[in-house]
């Protein structure tokens, strides 16, 4: 959208005054042996009309057009108009030379110029000396091809300036010629029909911004000739103006677009979002930009992008509203393709499933980037190692889209055939990188390689660039920023890395992220003190479902992220052989919410892990773990909401207990016994396998339900 808007100093100049502006074009020119014709010559035939210039300009220019004349409308004063209006010349003439002459008492000054020889400013030549100045008053057009011509007086003053030639413009105030914009050569020079058309354009836009009320019909003109949807509306939002694209393309009439009419040529979906904006910048007076499809003539809807921008008075009151349609149908299709396919590779090379241990948790979370920006190259990743210990890493490829994902993918492969054979991270990130830098050079990438040995007791890390991994020991007591350091892999061929080495304390939760997590208000330092005060909650409270994005909506909220994001959480719980016998008289909890069937699978692992501990790999674990399994199946199903589950120890059984908010499944176990229907079958299984199962209303409304699972721990190996 091209958007011009005058400000009081430019209509304190150029204010109240008629406009009777007459640009003119050559008649002819002439050559002789291929050389211009060194002859003055007065131009006396009419201009091209706004809506010829098109043709005479050609539509590559209008994007240049566009943004000088934005300047010039946005110009604060006269000099600021009349050098926007230059370097707009500039750009888009052959010449070498672009000025303006400001005409006052009887002399003309230069006041803004390019390429002339010198310091000119202020540069002044009497109305006497200057035989075409009578042509000027007249609103006509002259050209010169040699200085020589227009006498020696003349042209010798031009000649110190290193002008040879010229192409005029007058700028009319009313019946008088206050100014003229020029183009100029230092030699003998034909000016084009473009050239000298551009020229009458800027000439023209200039007394445009002297009268306010010629401002819209310049750009309208111009606007009916650009591959574009281009409207205008009054303050309330009232449509009153159209360019023929709009019609072309919806294939309305002019009544039936007239007003609030485009309402229905927008997609019903897409709809509710646009009147919500167009409401919300009409009452706020702010520009708006949004995407929504656009049906066409045929009844296909595309894609369009829409920038809708205020024009204002000198006082700020708004008088119109301008906007674009841009038809972005194919590029976002091409982009959402790729993005599906980026999307994909990279659920693909994220792990399904972390390895879990009865003392330590991992957890993740992964958010790309919102809106259109395509898929990034975060990962995380966590492998058994065949000695027992647990390798983990964790970090970012430089870029976006396919190339990102890719690289991913070799990436996480290279971290786990090295890990197999080398048991130090800094080995195995100096592996890496050397794999990279030969195969891919020119990728570069932050990582993190860590490797867990429970049985020594020891977390080792190495970082290539890569984010501090963050440690926190007390709940209430912010984590600690622990070393990291190195280039990112890719850089150098020899990196100088070191692998760090943590004692595992019980309790302790590490935190490795990517720089989207912390850097999503472009302040890492305060992201990072968010991050470090959040994971201290989560020491000694293993009873979060999914603490990964517990942890990450608390530190991102509702701020939307512009980069892709991963959170890695190790959650460490030390546990003694020798536990004491009143181990079983706590009571255990998880707790998640019905709809997310992620955790309860999380959920149905923790456990199955801590009932394993009772009684072994034994056949009564087994059942156990199919009783847990059709408890927590019916309850995503038929009870709605958050889930709470404990293992108390009242007996010689463990009972295990399951609270909702149903009331869905109370109703189901009311129905007891079940035929052995696939609807019936879950909870059919429980009450056969279990030692009793009883359900009870709770005061929410909901059901608790009590299940004394087939074992009896095993008391004398923790005595």
């Amino acid at each position: 959208m091209i958007r011009c808007q005058p400000s009081t100093p430019t209509f304190a100049f150029l204010k109240s005054a008629p406009v009777i502006t007459r640009f003119s074009r050559r008649a002819s020119e002439t050559a002789s042996c291929g050389l211009p014709e060194v002859r003055f010559s007065i131009i006396s035939d009419s201009a091209p009309s706004v809506g010829e210039l098109p043709e005479a300009v050609g539509e590559g220019v209008l994007e240049i057009l566009g943004a000088s004349w934005l300047a010039m409308g946005n110009a604060a004063t006269l000099d600021e108009i009349e050098r926007a209006a230059l370097n707009g010349l500039y750009s888009l003439t052959d010449v070498d030379i672009a000025y303006n002459a400001r005409r006052k008492d009887g002399s003309w000054t230069i006041s803004n110029q390019i390429g002339l020889r010198g310091d000119v400013q202020g540069f002044s030549i009497p109305d006497v000396q200057v035989p075409y100045a009578k042509n000027l008053d007249l609103g006509q057009a002259i050209c010169f091809d040699v200085s020589g011509e227009i006498g020696d007086g003349l042209a010798e003053e031009l000649k110190g300036l290193g002008l040879g030639a010229l192409y005029g413009v007058p700028v009319m105030r009313g019946d008088r010629c206050i100014a003229a914009l020029a183009i100029g050569s230092r030699s003998s020079h034909l000016f084009s029909e473009r050239d000298r058309a551009l020229v009458q354009l800027f000439t023209l836009h200039i007394s445009v911004l002297m009268r306010k009320r010629e401002l819209a019909a310049a750009f309208e003109n111009l606007a009916q000739q650009v591959p574009v949807i281009v409207f205008r509306a009054d303050p309330t939002g009232w449509a009153a103006w159209y360019n023929r694209r709009w019609f072309e393309y919806t294939g309305q009439t002019p009544e039936e677009a007239a007003g609030w009419g485009w309402q229905t040529a927008y997609h019903p979906v897409d709809f509710q979002t646009v009147i919500v904006e167009w409401t919300h910048a009409l009452k706020t007076g702010q520009p708006i930009e949004i995407e929504f499809r656009l049906r066409r003539h045929d009844g296909v809807f595309r894609w369009h992008i829409a920038r809708v921008e205020p024009l204002r008075n000198d006082s700020g009151t708004i008088l119109d509203w301008y906007g674009t349609l841009i038809d972005v149908d194919d590029q976002k299709q091409a982009l959402e393709k790729t993005k599906r396919i980026a999307e994909t590779l990279q659920i693909a090379f994220l792990p399904r499933h972390l390895p879990q241990r009865s003392n330590l948790r991992l957890e993740a979370h992964y958010a790309s980037a919102e809106k259109d920006s395509l898929v990034g190259g975060d990962w995380y990743d966590a492998f058994e190692l065949p000695n027992g210990r647990l390798c983990f890493s964790i970090g970012d490829v430089a870029g976006h889209g396919l190339a990102a994902s890719l690289a991913v993918g070799k990436l996480r492969q290279a971290i786990f055939s090295a890990a197999l054979r080398l048991d130090d991270p800094a080995s195995i990130l100096l592996e890496v990188n050397e794999i990279l830098c030969l195969q891919q050079p020119g990728v570069f990438v932050t990582a993190l390689v860590g490797i867990v040995d429970l049985k020594s007791g020891h977390l080792q890390y190495a970082s290539a660039g890569h984010p501090p991994p963050l440690v926190a020991y007390e709940a209430g007591t912010a984590a600690t920023v622990f070393p990291n350091g190195g280039l990112p892999l890719g850089v150098i061929d020899n990196l100088m890395l070191s692998t760090f080495t943590v004692q595992i304390r019980e309790e302790m939760v590490v935190a490795l992220y990517t720089d989207g997590v912390t850097e999503y208000a472009r302040d890492a330092i305060a992201g990072e003190k968010k991050l470090c005060d959040a994971i201290s909650m989560l020491v000694g409270n293993a009873a979060i479902a999914q603490p990964a994005k517990v942890i990450f909506d608390f530190v991102l909220g509702s701020k939307p992220h512009a980069d892709d994001a991963a959170l890695l959480l190790l959650q460490f719980c030390i546990q003694d052989a020798s536990l004491p016998t009143d181990f079983f008289a706590q009571t255990k909890h998880w707790r998640f919410h019905a709809s997310d069937a992620h955790a309860a699978h999380v959920m149905r692992i923790e456990v199955g892990d801590y009932l394993r501990r009772l009684c072994g790999d034994t056949e009564d674990a087994f059942t156990c773990e199919v009783i847990v399994g059709e408890l927590l199946a019916n309850t995503v199903e038929h009870a709605p909401g958050l889930v709470h589950m404990a293992v108390e120890w009242n007996g010689q059984h463990p009972v295990l207990v399951v609270r909702d908010s149903g009331p869905g499944l109370q109703r189901k176990v009311a129905a007891l016994p079940y035929q052995m229907s696939e609807d019936g079958r879950g909870l059919f299984l429980v009450e056969t396998l279990s030692v009793g199962m009883t359900v009870t209303e709770a005061a929410d409304g909901g059901a608790e339900l009590r299940v004394r699972l087939p074992v009896i721990g095993r008391l004398s190996e923790w005595d």
